[in-house]
């Protein structure tokens, strides 16, 4: 089996006991997610299952979009209401137009430092294991792009937040660094994973209707999908068996519709199947990263697709 599965996580449940019971309906088969959702949090989880699980870091740099919603005047050591809000007696009193006046400075490449109550690895712990233990650690910065960024609601002292943004963001860090730029202070109390890539909220489907393998089965989309937002090619037969076995191949064999600008790609046989992930070895030379078997797919066509359809 090899494919997507769109879920709808429901808020409360961790992303790891979503897979878990995806899991225990695919045994043997391997299951994992591309990009966890706190227990908070709802929305898109893209469970990988099958060889899918080797398409994790390429789904992971698809870019996600949030609608987060938060509170001013508050804080908590977890920057969300999974610890007690505190309440900041010299918080500045804001209005939108204050909230709308810093989203510039938070757009494109911005540092960001994660909340210590978050799954970043400190010294071989996630933090916050270390902050649930009342230990004393620095949350080092990471850098994190911002596509896009809304103010979808406000009524002091709760603001709505729309935003595009690619992996490694964390949505809470982003309500807070905005209030803090304000004299206050800000906790999450709401958040939806609206879309991971082509992957929308209004096409997942709910974990309580996946009570059987067929269920899933039905509701797996095309690994293809997955890299969708990498250059597609089209080899011929021959040219991927070559790639199967691990021989370099020239770049005009690969039969891509637009000229290749980066030096990974897909491979897709002539009935829609992800078959490699493969990459550049020389300006016109390529070679396979990763290949998967075909004999079972999910969503693939009955009919070769048109190249287009691939663009």
């Amino acid at each position: 089996m090899f494919g997507l599965l769109n879920l709808r996580k429901p808020s409360g449940p961790t992303s790891r006991d979503c897979v878990n019971s995806i899991q225990k309906l695919m045994r043997p088969e391997k299951v994992g997610h591309a990009g966890t959702l706190d227990p908070l949090a709802s929305g898109v989880l893209l469970v990988l299952v099958g060889q899918a699980v080797r398409l994790t870091d390429a789904v992971h740099t698809l870019s996600k979009e949030y609608i987060g919603t938060f509170q001013l005047g508050v804080t908590s050591e977890s920057t969300d209401c999974e610890t007690p809000l505190v309440a900041l007696e010299s918080a500045q009193l804001l209005d939108r137009e204050d909230i709308e006046a810093q989203l510039p400075s938070f757009l494109g490449t911005i540092e960001q430092s994660p909340p210590k109550y978050s799954a970043v690895w400190i010294g071989g712990k996630r933090a916050h294991e270390l902050a649930r233990a009342g230990k004393e650690f620095e949350m080092p910065s990471r850098q994190v792009v911002i596509a896009s960024l809304e103010v979808t609601y406000f009524c002091y002292p709760y603001f709505e937040l729309k935003m595009t943004c690619g992996t490694g963001t964390y949505v809470r860090s982003l309500g807070r660094d905005i209030a803090r730029n304000l004299g206050s202070d800000a906790v999450m109390t709401k958040l939806v994973r609206t879309a991971i890539g082509p992957f929308k909220l209004e096409s997942s489907c709910n974990l309580e209707t996946l009570t059987s393998r067929q269920s899933i089965e039905e509701n797996l989309a095309p690994a293809r999908d997955g890299v969708k937002h990498w250059p597609q090619t089209f080899p011929s037969e021959e040219t991927l068996l070559l790639l199967e076995q691990g021989k370099q191949v020239n770049e005009s064999d690969l039969n891509s519709a637009v000229e290749i600008a980066s030096d990974f790609a897909a491979a897709i046989d002539s009935e829609g199947r992800l078959r490699a992930l493969i990459k550049r070895i020389a300006k016109s030379s390529w070679r396979a990263d990763k290949c998967f078997l075909i004999k079972e797919q999910a969503g693939v066509d009955q009919e070769p697709p048109h190249r287009s359809s691939f663009a």
